[in-house]
This record gives structure tokens, sequence and C-alpha cells, in this order.
């Protein structure tokens, strides 16, 4: 079962007592803050928001990351991340 979103990468996300997020098939760390998480993985963006959010452990050379605190929304975009586009990139797309 192919996946165009998929590029070669295995993505898994594994979340504990809504409080630890193991996640593999991390390319690039969008933003972050304790309250949201943005990330681009080889299924596209995912967004993570909670309270007390930290992340640990993070290998993007392996595509690895733990996160801890409390998760409250998980939601993938769909979408690749837009790269180094400059911020009148996006106002005038």
């Amino acid at each position: 079962m192919a996946d165009s979103k998929m590029s070669g990468t295995e993505h898994k996300l594994v979340l504990l007592n809504q409080e630890q997020m193991d996640l593999i098939g991390v390319s690039r760390v969008e933003s972050f803050n304790p309250e949201e998480i943005l990330l681009e993985t080889s299924h596209g963006l995912l967004n993570i928001k909670g309270e007390g959010l930290d992340m640990k452990n993070l290998n993007l050379e392996r595509g690895v990351v733990e996160i801890v605190g409390l998760v409250t929304e998980i939601r993938y975009s769909g979408e690749k991340s837009a790269g180094r586009r400059s911020i009148l990139d996006k106002i005038f797309k």
C-alpha cells in the first residue's frame, strides 16, 4: 500500500498517557514553544498542542524526537513546510 506522502521514510507516533510522545520520521522543527510544536514529517506537517511541552532527545539525522508535557491535540496538515521562504513570499502567495 503506497502512500504518496511517504518519501521513503517510516513515520511512527507513540503517545503514552497523553504525557510522552515518541516520533520517528521527523525531518525538521518548524517552530517550538511550551504550548505548540510544529514538525515536518515524512507525512507532512504535524502540529502538536498542549501544556508544558518540551522536546527531548532530538536527533534530526536519525529523524527521532521525544516530546514530554500534556498533549491535548495532534493534527496533520498533509502539507510540506514552506521551507526557507521569506515572510513576503508567505504573505503574497
